[in-house]
C-alpha cells in the first residue's frame, strides 16, 4: 500500500466497544505504509475506524464515493439529526457533553482504495492507494479498515471470488474484533428482473428480498448477493455486512444513462427509445446513493442487511429519455426495437438490461429509517438541470465561445476554421451564419407538433416554432420593405431617364427584385444570430464567430442580456456597464492587427485562383476602406465596446515575425484557450477515421507490393538484359581473341611452310622407305639432323639420304 497523504500519519484510537478494555494504538500506526506486515501478536485488534476501503475507487461509483465521504465527518447524519432535535427539545447533558466534545474534534473520514486501472492519476482527496499484487498482504491491510465499501456496479466473475476471499478473511478474525467491521457491497437492481408482482399497483421493497427472481446470467450475482448476507448473520454483530441494490445510477460523469447524455450534447437528431418505452427503469441519484451509504456507516442497521436504492419516484424508460433530449438535445426521442440495444457499442450488455428492466420498486428502509433527504424526491425529471450541469462540467464539456476580429485578408477565417477543428466548434461567417440560420428557421418553422418522431413535448415544441415564425416573418417585413424601397428608387430612376430625348420605355418586370438576404438590417441581424447561438447545439459544443460584431451597435445587442435574464441580475449591474448574458458573452476575443500596405502586398503574393472573390483587387479596396471607416470612430467601434464592459481581448499583430506564419498564431491561441472542451471523436468519426486510414494504409501497401514487383520485374529484365550484354561481350572477347591468336599464328604458319613443312615430309617419306623398328624415333632423329637452323652436322652421316 502507498500513502499518498503525510509522510507520517497520526492516528488517534477509536472508540471501544468494550468500554475502553482494548489498548490504545495510537502510539503506533494502523497500517504500515509501503510494506507488508505480518501480524504476530493475533489476539490483538488492529484497526483505524476512520479508515474506508474503497474497490476499486477509480471507477465511476468509487470515485463519487470517495469524494463524497472525504469531506464528511463521521456521524454527520447523527450530528444532523441532533441539530434538528436541539431546536424543540433537550438533550441530556451527558449526551449533550459528548456531542459538543464531537463538534470540538470532528474526525472525518479517511479514503483508502485500490486502483482498476493502474494508470489513473492519484486523486487529491485520497489518503493512501492500497495495491493488490500480494493478494494475502492486501487482506492483512483491509481487515484494519473500519469500513469496507466494494462497487459490483460492472459485475465481473473474477471479482466475485475476490469479495468472498475478503468476507472469508474478516469472519476468520472476528473473534478477535474488539471493535466491528462493516462491508457494503454496492449492487444492481438485476437480480429482481424476474419477480413477479401479485398486484401491478404493488411495489417491491426490502420486504420482498428473499421471493426475488432473476434469469440465468444474473444467477452467481444473486448467490454473491446472498453471501454477503448471509456471511454478516452469524458473527454476533462483529461483522456487519449490507447489500445496497442501487437502480441504474445517474449524475456527475454519467455511466448507465452516459450514451444518451453524449448522444443529446452531440445533437443527435433523437434519442432512442427501446421497445415501447413504458418499461419502469428504476434509477438512483448518485448523491443520494452517497448520502445512503454514508447512513449505514454511521449507523449501521441491526436487521435490515439488504437495502434498495432508487429514487423515490420511478420514471419509465422514454420518460428519461425525453428529459436528457429536451435539456441537452433536441426534445425528440424515437422508438427503436429492444434488439438495438445490445449493438450499441457505448452500452455494456449489463447496462443494456439495466434499460429494459421494468420493475416498480421503492427504498423503503431507507426513506423510513435513514436520516437523509432525496434530492431527486419528484424523480429523474425533477433535477435534469441540475444533472446536465453536473455532467459538463465533470467531463468539462463547457461550451468555448470565441470570437475572432480583424481587417479582412487578416487570416480571420483560416484561424477561426483551424481553432473550430481543433476544438470541435461551430464556425460562423456572417454570410454562412444567415443562410443556415434561415434554414433552420424555416425547418423548424414548417415541423408540425404532431410529428412521427415519438416523445416530442407539444408545449415546447409550439414555443419554439412560433419563435421561429417570428423570426421568419421579422426577416421577411424587413426584405420585404427593403424590396420595395429598391423597386420605388429604380422606378424614380426610369421615371427621370424617360424623359431624355429618344429613350424607349422598358417592359416592367413581372417578378420582383431577388431579395439579397446579406444586406440584413443590424436589428434583424443580431435576432438571427442570438437564436442560433442560444440553439443547443452551440450551447452545447460552443461556437467561433469570424468577423463580427462589427461595431458597438451589434455587440450591444448580441451580447448584452434579454429581459428575463436581466429580471434575475439585475442586483448585479453597474452603472455605464450593460448585464450581459452569459449563454453568449465570449470567453476569449482575438483582434489580428495588419497595416492596409501589408495587407495589401499579402493578397498580391497569393495566387489569383486561391483568392476569394471579396478578396480580388476589385472588391478589396472597398472592403478595407468601409472597415477602416467602420473602425475610424473609437467610441462606436467594437473595441471599445469591450474596453467599457471591461471584457478583456486580446491584439496580435501579424506584421511581426512572430505572427506571419499562421501556425504561430494557432500555438497562441491554444496557449490561451486552453485544453479542449469536448470528447474529441466520436465513436462513429474514430470509426471513419480509421477505417480512412486503414484504406490509405492498404492502398500503400498495395502500391509498396505493386512497387516491389516492378521493381522485382525490372530487376529481372536488367538482369537479363546484363546476362545478354555480357554473353555478347564475352562472344566478342572469345572472337576477338581467336582473331589476335590467328593473326599471331600467320607468321609461324609461314615459317613452318616453308622450312619445317619440306623437312617433315622429306623425314616421312624416308620412314616408309627404311622402314626402321622406332619410326618416331628416326623421324625425331631425321628432323633433328636436318634442321635448317641445326648446329649438328654430324648426324648428317647416319640418314645418307637427307640431304636429297
Amino acid at each position: 500500500m502507498d500513502n499518498i497523504g503525510n509522510s507520517e500519519p497520526e492516528y488517534e484510537s477509536a472508540p471501544d466497544d468494550d468500554g475502553g478494555k482494548t489498548k490504545r494504538m495510537s502510539e503506533k500506526p494502523v497500517f504500515d505504509i509501503g510494506k507488508t506486515v505480518i501480524l504476530v501478536n493475533k489476539d490483538q485488534d488492529i484497526i483505524d475506524t476512520q479508515a474506508v476501503l474503497i474497490n476499486p475507487v477509480d471507477s465511476y461509483v468509487g470515485k463519487y464515493l470517495g469524494q463524497f465521504f472525504s469531506t464528511k465527518v463521521i456521524g454527520a447524519t447523527l450530528r444532523d439529526s441532533a441539530e434538528e432535535t436541539e431546536i424543540d427539545d433537550e438533550i441530556d447533558g451527558e449526551d449533550d457533553d459528548d456531542y459538543n466534545k464531537s463538534r470540538r474534534s470532528p474526525k472525518y473520514w479517511k479514503i483508502l482504495g485500490t486502483l482498476g486501472n493502474p494508470k489513473t492519476t492519484v486523486l487529491p482527496w485520497l489518503w493512501a492507494v492500497m495495491k493488490m499484487d500480494d493478494y494475502d498482504a492486501y487482506l492483512r491491510e483491509a481487515v484494519k479498515c473500519g469500513v469496507v465499501i466494494y462497487d459490483i456496479t460492472e459485475p465481473s466473475q473474477e471479482r466475485f471470488e475476490e469479495i468472498r476471499g475478503v468476507l472469508d478473511a474478516l469472519r476468520s478474525r472476528v473473534n478477535n474484533f474488539n471493535v466491528p467491521r462493516v462491508f457494503i457491497l454496492i449492487s444492481s437492481l438485476h437480480t429482481w428482473s424476474h419477480t413477479k408482482k401479485t398486484n401491478q399497483e404493488d411495489m417491491f421493497s426490502e420486504e420482498d428480498y428473499r421471493r426475488r427472481h432473476t434469469k440465468p446470467l444474473y444467477r452467481e450475482l444473486q448467490l454473491l448477493e446472498r453471501y454477503v448476507v448471509a456471511a454478516g448473520k452469524m458473527t454476533k454483530g462483529k461483522l456487519k455486512a449490507y447489500v445496497v441494490g442501487a437502480g441504474a445510477i445517474y449524475g456527475a460523469e454519467e455511466s448507465p444513462l452516459h450514451h444518451w447524455f453524449m448522444s443529446a450534447w452531440h445533437n443527435a437528431k433523437y434519442l432512442p427509445i427501446y421497445g415501447t418505452g413504458k418499461n419502469f427503469m428504476p434509477t438512483m441519484y448518485i448523491q443520494d446513493l452517497a448520502k445512503l451509504v454514508q447512513n449505514i456507516m454511521d449507523v449501521p442497521p441491526k436487521l435490515q442487511r439488504y437495502l434498495i436504492a432508487v429514487d423515490p419516484v420511478i420514471c419509465q424508460q422514454d420518460q428519461i429519455a425525453k428529459a436528457i433530449s429536451r435539456v441537452l438535445g433536441s426534445g425528440r426521442v424515437k422508438r427503436v426495437s429492444e434488439e438495438d440495444i445490445y449493438l450499441n457499442k457505448e452500452l455494456t450488455p449489463f447496462q443494456a438490461d439495466q434499460h429494459l428492466l421494468d420493475l416498480k420498486i421503492q427504498s423503503a428502509y431507507a426513506m423510513e429509517n435513514f436520516n437523509m433527504d432525496f434530492a431527486a424526491e419528484d424523480g429523474f425529471d425533477s433535477i435534469i438541470n441540475k444533472v446536465s450541469t453536473e455532467y459538463k462540467h465533470s467531463r468539462n464539456l463547457e461550451p468555448l465561445k470565441v470570437v475572432i476580429a480583424g481587417p479582412p485578408a487578416s487570416g480571420k477565417s483560416t484561424i477561426a476554421r483551424q481553432i473550430s477543428d481543433l476544438y470541435r466548434l461551430n464556425h460562423f461567417t456572417k454570410d454562412d451564419i444567415i443562410k443556415t440560420t434561415l434554414e433552420l428557421l424555416k425547418e423548424t418553422a414548417g415541423e408540425s407538433p404532431e410529428t412521427d418522431i415519438q416523445g416530442v413535448d407539444i408545449e415546447k415544441e409550439e414555443v419554439i416554432r412560433k419563435e421561429a415564425l417570428q423570426v421568419l416573418a421579422e426577416v421577411d417585413d424587413y426584405l420585404g420593405r427593403l424590396s420595395a424601397s429598391l423597386a420605388e428608387q429604380s422606378d424614380v430612376e426610369m421615371e427621370s431617364e424617360a424623359e431624355t430625348p429618344g429613350f424607349v420605355t422598358p417592359k416592367k418586370s413581372l417578378t420582383p427584385p431577388e431579395r439579397d438576404v446579406t444586406k440584413l438590417s443590424d436589428e434583424v441581424f443580431i435576432r438571427l444570430v442570438r437564436w442560433r447561438l442560444l440553439t443547443n447545439q452551440c450551447q452545447n459544443q460552443g461556437f467561433v464567430l469570424d468577423g463580427f460584431p462589427e461595431n458597438l451597435n451589434q455587440a450591444k445587442m448580441l451580447f448584452a442580456a434579454s429581459e428575463d435574464v436581466m429580471e434575475t441580475a439585475e442586483e448585479d449591474a453597474e452603472e455605464g456597464r450593460d448585464i450581459l448574458d452569459p449563454r453568449i458573452v465570449p470567453d476569449r476575443v482575438v483582434v489580428l492587427e495588419a497595416s492596409d500596405e501589408f495587407l495589401t502586398q499579402r493578397l498580391q503574393s497569393v495566387p489569383a485562383a486561391q483568392l476569394q472573390d471579396k478578396h480580388k483587387d476589385k472588391h478589396f479596396a472597398k472592403l478595407l476602406a468601409e472597415h477602416r471607416e467602420l473602425n475610424s470612430v473609437y467610441e462606436t467601434s467594437f473595441l471599445y465596446y469591450l474596453d467599457l464592459q471591461e471584457i478583456l481581448y486580446f491584439p496580435i499583430d501579424i506584421t511581426t515575425g512572430d505572427g506571419l506564419l499562421m501556425q504561430n498564431i494557432i500555438g497562441k491561441l491554444m496557449d490561451m484557450l486552453g485544453k479542449p472542451r469536448n470528447y474529441g471523436l466520436t465513436f462513429e468519426e474514430e470509426e471513419a477515421i480509421k477505417n480512412a486510414q486503414n484504406f490509405e494504409k492498404s492502398q500503400v501497401e498495395d502500391a509498396e507490393k505493386e512497387d516491389m514487383a516492378m521493381i522485382e520485374s525490372r530487376e529481372l529484365e536488367e538482369r537479363r538484359a546484363n546476362i545478354q550484354q555480357w554473353m555478347e561481350k564475352l562472344a566478342k572477347v572469345k572472337r576477338e581473341e581467336f582473331e589476335r591468336e590467328e593473326a599471331a599464328l600467320v607468321p609461324l604458319r609461314h615459317y613452318l611452310m616453308a622450312h619445317v613443312v619440306p623437312t617433315l615430309t622429306k623425314g616421312l617419306i624416308d620412314v616408309t622407305r627404311a622402314r626402321p623398328d622406332d619410326p618416331v624415333e628416326y623421324l625425331a632423329e631425321f628432323l633433328f639432323a636436318n634442321n635448317p637452323g641445326s648446329l649438328n652436322t654430324t648426324l648428317g652421316e647416319h640418314f645418307p639420304n637427307s640431304g636429297r
